[in-house]
């Protein structure tokens, strides 16, 4: 292996600038979403010593909000302890760490592709156009999209130390990898396309140290958890769950099509997509499916196609999308969530890639630059304004009721920051929108009932706060709704 030249440092160094510069305005995001479970409130990441270590690494990823779960990531607690310890709550310093984890990243890609097909053009445009689809966006703007970062970034690292012969120092990042989320377990797939791909001799025992980690975080996961799969999924959040097989199918298949419509034309995006936003696939004969269908049947004929020409590099591209998506696309089994923009974090590695390589190889050297550039240009534009709608709840949850206007967990969420505005007429007309798609959400009861009290429509209180007492019967939040209920009772003059 050659040391790496001037050259090599100055293009890591552009992909890195370019990918901070597109995500500076994201540094004055405010904690959103479950950032507010996953960190504000967690008592786990405030102290680094060895009793919340211990815990940190010997319990579940949402100890903070249920007592049993099914994911662990470790390896991502532990950056917002020591995010914690530098500068406590403050949000800046959180999103600082995930827009330098991004360009570490984004570094990486660059050095990857280099390292395995020594194309200067090819692996550059690699690197710069996996910093700036703005499909990533959620990952990196969104604090809780860390976990995405932090598997990528441990995954890459892990490969281009697999790729240097240092295979030891592979297999520790790829258990942080896979201590940070589960779908970097898929890294022994990407390494042997890679080989094939880059002309590599196949050697088994360069592959060992990978799979024993892959065993030893399988087995650590298992003593933590009790199990190696989740424990229960919320209908809400994917309602292919508890589906007939054939229906969750049909339904990943629409949704696969749905992540590569957002790969090539990213301008539809949403913080959240669950119920009813994609109600199921029922029958084949789904337009939505069929064209889903039609999509991806195309991106395998094309990887096909590539390699029968000889075109190794779009072979893996077309393979990486496919099998990093695996864990996370439902196919093989359900997920806690039917669809989200952060999980194409990693897999959207094959797209970017693949544009790149169309790029670099162009006959047309020149056109294919001022092609690359504009592309460049559009995604990273696309990608600064997409970060302005992660800065507070209010603009999130605005704008994803624009995109996903039938999630009640969206309008729900926009109700509650429309309610912490001071505006009760617009939280409720919203919670009520909630309550219309998903009538069993006590959430949204809550937040219409406060609505209704802040516009001093008392009896109408009363009612959605019975109606919380009804769904969620014994929890803190049916408490605290038989305690207003009965406050507004006795102020309105009735029993309480």
């Amino acid at each position: 292996m050659t040391k790496p030249t001037f050259s090599n440092r100055r293009a890591a160094g552009l992909v890195f600038l370019v990918a901070v510069a597109v995500y500076l305005n994201s540094l004055a995001g405010e904690f959103v979403f479950d950032d507010t479970s996953v960190i504000q409130s967690n008592p786990q990441i405030r102290s680094l010593g060895w009793t919340n270590l211990t815990q940190i690494f010997g319990s579940h990823y949402w100890q903070t909000v249920a007592g049993q779960g099914g994911l662990y990531r470790p390896v991502v607690i532990l950056s917002y302890a020591l995010n914690y310890a530098a500068g406590g709550l403050d949000p800046w310093g959180y999103h600082l760490v995930n827009v330098v984890l991004h360009a570490l990243a984004a570094v990486l890609v660059y050095a990857v592709i280099e390292e395995l097909f020594r194309e200067a053009r090819f692996s550059l445009w690699s690197g710069l156009l996996f910093a700036l689809h703005p499909i990533r966006t959620e990952a990196v703007a969104y604090l809780t999209g860390r976990a995405e970062i932090l598997a990528a970034l441990f995954f890459l690292a892990a490969w281009r130390c697999h790729l240097l012969g240092r295979w030891a120092l592979g297999a520790g990042a790829f258990l942080l990898a896979a201590l940070s989320k589960e779908s970097a377990f898929t890294l022994p797939a990407v390494l042997l396309l890679g080989d094939w791909a880059g002309r590599r001799r196949f050697d088994p025992p360069r592959y060992a140290p990978f799979v024993a980690m892959a065993v030893a975080a399988l087995g650590l996961r298992y003593l933590v958890l009790g199990g190696l799969t989740p424990l229960a999924i919320t209908p809400s959040a994917n309602p292919v769950a508890a589906a007939p097989t054939p229906v969750r199918l049909m339904t990943a298949t629409e949704v696969a099509g749905r992540y590569l419509g957002l790969l090539i034309l990213p301008v539809g995006l949403s913080a959240d997509y669950s119920y009813n936003q994609i109600p199921p696939v029922s029958s084949p004969r789904q337009w939505s499916f069929v064209i889903s269908l039609a999509a991806l049947a195309a991106v395998a004929a094309g990887t096909v196609w590539a390699g029968r020409r000889g075109a190794r590099a779009l072979v893996l591209c077309g393979s990486f999308f496919f099998a990093t998506f695996s864990l996370t696309s439902n196919f093989l089994r359900p997920i806690g969530t039917i669809m989200a923009e952060r999980l194409m974090y990693l897999p959207s590695l094959g797209f970017t890639c693949a544009c790149a390589w169309l790029v670099s190889r162009a006959r047309q050297p020149g056109l294919a630059v001022a092609g690359g550039v504009l592309l460049a240009g559009l995604w990273g534009a696309r990608t600064v304004a997409r970060n302005a709608d992660w800065r507070e709840h209010l603009s999130l949850f605005s704008s994803a009721a624009v995109t996903s206007p039938d999630s009640s967990l969206v309008r729900a969420n926009l109700a509650h920051a429309l309610l912490r505005k001071g505006d009760a007429s617009g939280a409720a007309e919203q919670a009520r929108e909630a309550i219309r798609i998903e009538p069993g959400d006590p959430a949204a009861h809550m937040t219409l009932a406060h609505a209704y009290q802040s516009l001093g429509d008392w009896s109408r209180a009363v009612e959605a706060y019975a109606r919380v007492e009804q769904l969620a019967p014994g929890t803190a939040g049916g408490q605290e709704a038989a305690r207003r209920r009965q406050a507004l009772l006795r102020r309105l003059g009735g029993p309480g």
